[in-house]
């Protein structure tokens, strides 16, 4: 792979990983307060919460 589109890779994931990590976290708090949402919601959130770590693990490998 050429430098460039090495560095270009870099930035991209980078430029992910902060999003990424607020979508995480958000969900993560109101799965802290799972207790006040119905169960679709929650279902809804975990499957965020799920696919959010594996965007994460994407990034992390590439």
């Amino acid at each position: 792979m050429s430098e460039e589109v090495e560095a270009r890779i870099r930035k991209l994931r980078h430029d992910l990983a902060n999003p990424l990590a607020a979508i995480l976290a958000e969900t993560q708090m109101m799965l802290l307060a799972a207790d006040q949402y119905d169960e679709e919601t929650v279902t809804s959130l975990k499957e965020i919460e799920k696919l959010a770590r594996r965007m994460r693990d994407m990034l992390r490998d590439a």
